[in-house]
């Protein structure tokens, strides 16, 4: 055999084997996650969506009994996007398969020949950023702003089910759906009977993940197979405060660290996922935390609960607490948060951490690295440029990261 003929088997090879990954994966609830993936659920939210320029977006808490308007339509989707997103392979059929401040994605079916999902996203009004920049035709515009409404507490989980509203019957999108303008549909949020209180991550390299439930103890899930050190550039974080979840999809947890606004934040990701030949960087950058079951002979957790698969959605208003609000507690226990321990210390906000190209300095000693006050790392947005070492290094030190469920449902009068 020519070496001319032996690199182009191998090249041959490399792409058959790259092609093939995503299909020879186990995935699947492991022994620990096995409840939370069979825990019976309940209806809490129906979302209505009219596919046409100026069509109502409404809500439901009593299965469509009544509705409330809680936005518009502003331009409808006339196509579908068959090329999404590595983790949308994941999803389920007909249902969501991200739930974000920036984007709600729905799967239609899977790609013949890639085996990610045909996707169709419901957007805010800013403009599209993430997985459905390019595909407006793909994307149901809304006046919503991103954060809010059905991109905020008013969302569903990811892989709640979507069907196509035809007079008083509600069925599964086809395999071959593409929306047409008129078209209605129906996002149905179903909520687990028993919600966790914390989902805990100890920040080191097997270090254990543990699932707390109301008056009982603490129960280990699975493991840190790497740990998170660093932030990055993530553009959601956009619409999500400090502390708040930024996005949901069957291969990522995203969190923010920055203001309102501004950019920064980090990712859990499932262990099949790091090793994805679309996102090798994963395993060699510090913005990301790899997770997987505690044995590592089970199967991975992609589009798996409680992490990534129907538990976890964005909730955050700004003015919940600092606003004129009677129902301000109400609203702060409807809220998902997450916090940090730094160095076995006691539990307190995650640091406000943002990359700032207006920045001329850093100020990292007078901020206390984000624990007393906005620490600006100053870089480009350019998401090809390298980031500083600040920024690879912001979280140094944090030993250990919860995610706090909310502790009720709870949608406000006005948002």
């Amino acid at each position: 055999m020519t070496w001319n003929r032996a690199l182009l088997l191998l090249m041959a090879m490399c792409l058959v084997s790259t092609s093939l990954w995503a299909e020879d994966i186990r995935r699947g609830p492991s022994e620990e996650t096995q409840f939370e993936a069979d825990q019976p659920r309940h209806e809490t939210l129906r979302i209505r969506v009219e596919n046409r320029s100026g069509g109502f977006i409404s809500a439901s808490h009593d299965a469509g009994q009544t509705w409330r308007v809680i936005g518009k339509v502003t331009h409808p989707a006339l196509q579908v996007n068959p090329a999404g997103y590595t983790a949308s392979r994941w999803a389920q059929d007909s249902a969501v398969a991200a739930t974000a401040v920036n984007a709600l994605h729905i799967r239609v079916a899977a790609h013949a020949q890639t085996g990610k999902g045909i996707l169709l996203s419901i957007i805010p009004a800013s403009p599209a950023i993430g997985a459905a920049a390019g595909h407006s035709s793909a994307s149901i515009q809304t006046d919503m702003p991103g954060g809010t409404g059905i991109f905020g507490g008013y969302g569903p989980y990811v892989n709640s089910p979507v069907y196509l509203e035809q007079g008083n019957i509600l069925a599964p999108l086809p395999a071959d759906y593409v929306p047409a303008e008129g078209d209605v549909l129906c996002i149905i949020r179903l909520e687990p009977e028993q919600r966790p209180l914390y989902c805990t991550f100890e920040n080191r390299f097997g270090g254990l993940i543990e699932l707390e439930y109301p008056n009982q103890p603490p129960r280990v899930i699975g493991q840190v197979l790497r740990p998170v050190v660093g932030v990055g550039r993530f553009e959601g974080g956009l619409y999500a405060a400090p502390g708040r979840l930024r996005a949901n999809h069957c291969g990522v947890v995203d969190i923010s660290t920055s203001p309102l606004g501004q950019i920064a934040g980090f990712q859990i990701v499932p262990r099949e996922h790091a090793d994805s030949p679309e996102v090798s960087y994963i395993r060699e950058r510090t913005q990301w935390m790899v997770v997987g079951p505690c044995d590592a002979r089970d199967p991975s957790w992609e589009g798996v609960a409680p992490l990534f698969s129907g538990y976890l959605l964005p909730s955050y208003r700004p003015d919940d607490i600092t606003g004129p609000h009677s129902d301000w507690m109400n609203r702060a226990l409807s809220r998902l948060m997450v916090q940090v321990r730094f160095n076995h210390g006691e539990w307190e906000h995650m640091p406000w951490v943002t990359l700032d190209p207006q920045a001329q300095s850093d100020n990292e000693h007078d901020s206390r690295r984000g624990r007393s006050a906005l620490w600006r790392i100053p870089t480009s947005m350019n998401p090809n440029a390298p980031l500083p070492a600040a920024a690879s290094t912001a979280l140094w030190g944090v030993s250990h990261l919860r995610i706090c469920f909310p502790l009720a449902e709870y949608w406000p009068e006005e948002q």
